[in-house]
């Protein structure tokens, strides 16, 4: 499949990335500034995402609600985020809307109003959204977890906490946004049907001359303990299990994905197979890979009764130990089938072609051509899956319960 991917970059750092895919009618483009949440000090988590919020809430000569009109009345389809490393926002709309969207996310990135009597109905949005996850026991799984695995203050949550949040001041987001939503680092991809030359003139004109600051550093700190339980007055019980993998930057990732693929990602897997249908242990389960740009991690995830929560966990970590020298040629084609259809059907969607950029981008200092992802799921085979896991074997795990009681953890694997 022919590709057409530019990059350019304005001298004040900006990153600008496009894929023209000429068959749409649409657009699609997403801005990323390097204001994610690990920038949020000790005692401010939930700084970058409330920042983020309320630079929507009212930018350039706009008030909250012409913002909105504004994006709505041009028929862009918008969202907004804050991830562990970046503050953005996006938007998708048929092609001929772009010249009419740029200004408008100009304003938000570069002149938001940040007014005071704004904060109270953000904060109060955020507070709502995170008394919704704490009643979550799966996100509240995974957050334990994410804490436990990955040094401070990369697994700190995104969304923040409440008492956090609950004593943030204007000042505060002001600081925030002047000292982290700069241009360097800043990457801005676009996918669709584009004239990127006359994109990134527009953009020029609207960003050039945004002036560079003093680029934000971050200090890595320990990680948690191995092993931990959450108390929950529940019938159910949530058990996550990780380890440390390479990160997406390393051509080993490809052999990551797979044999995690393998063990837990789908209907076919071997934990969704011997856990949930042989023994009938569970109503969820599975794996994944998540990555930072540094480091990575398995992630197995399972749903189960109280009454069956230990069984449940021996046998997700059997199935882990039982991987290594077990791999089958018919599941790494299984593997490898899916991961291609995956790719080749981003190709319809200009959002995720844009995100994918960006993300890429990121990570790899560079886009990959789909051929050459394509090439990489082509090279993998049982030799080459069973070589990696040869030489780094699932070890030192992580372990988080969710539950009334509990579960006991071999000692090897807590030590």
């Amino acid at each position: 499949m022919k590709q057409t991917l530019f990059s350019a970059s304005l001298a004040n750092g900006i990153t600008l990335l496009g894929e023209h895919l000429p068959e749409l009618e649409s657009v699609a483009i997403a801005f990323h500034t390097p204001a994610g949440a690990i920038h949020d000090p000790v005692g401010r988590c939930g700084l970058a995402s409330l920042s983020g919020e309320m630079c929507l809430r009212g930018a350039g000569d706009r008030t909250s609600r012409q913002i909105v009109e504004a994006l709505e009345g041009a028929g862009i389809q918008w969202s907004q985020a804050v991830s562990t490393t970046h503050a953005s926002v996006s938007g998708a709309m048929v092609s001929r809307r772009l010249p009419d969207a740029l200004p408008l996310y100009a304003d938000i990135i570069r002149r938001p109003r940040l007014a005071g009597e704004e904060l109270e109905p953000a904060r109060q949005m955020m507070l709502q959204n995170l008394a919704g996850t704490e009643d979550d026991p799966v996100h509240r799984t995974m957050l334990a977890l994410r804490e436990l695995h990955f040094p401070t203050p990369w697994g700190r949550p995104a969304e923040g906490v409440s008492a956090d949040v609950e004593a943030l001041a204007i000042d505060d987001i002001r600081r925030f946004v002047a000292s982290h939503a700069q241009p360097q680092g800043t990457i801005i991809a676009i996918a669709g049907r584009i004239d990127w030359d006359d994109f990134v003139a527009r953009i020029d004109r609207l960003f050039g001359d945004w002036q560079p600051g003093t680029p934000a550093t971050v200090t890595t700190g320990p990680r948690g303990p191995r092993v931990a339980h959450v108390p929950h007055d529940s019938q159910q019980t949530h058990i996550a299990v990780a380890w440390s993998l390479p990160p997406y930057r390393s051509d080993e990732s490809y052999e990551a994905t797979a044999a995690l693929g393998i063990l837990g990602g789908g209907s076919s897997s071997r934990l969704f197979t011997e856990v949930r249908e042989r023994r009938g242990l569970c109503y969820s389960v599975s794996s994944g890979y998540q990555t930072h740009r540094d480091f990575a991690l398995a992630l197995c995830y399972s749903g189960t009764t109280a009454a069956r929560a230990q069984e449940t966990l021996d046998v997700i970590l059997a199935e882990i130990e039982r991987l290594p020298g077990t791999i089958t040629a018919e599941e790494v084609d299984r593997i490898k089938a899916r991961a291609k259809s995956q790719l080749v059907m981003q190709q319809e969607s200009s959002a995720a072609r844009a995100g994918a950029a960006a993300r890429q981008w990121y990570h790899l200092g560079t886009v990959r051509p789909l051929t050459d992802e394509l090439a990489r799921y082509d090279a993998l085979s049982v030799e080459s899956i069973e070589r990696w896991l040869a030489a780094q074997p699932p070890k030192d795990l992580s372990i988080v319960s969710l539950g009334r009681e509990p579960l006991e953890v071999p000692r090897a694997l807590s030590a």
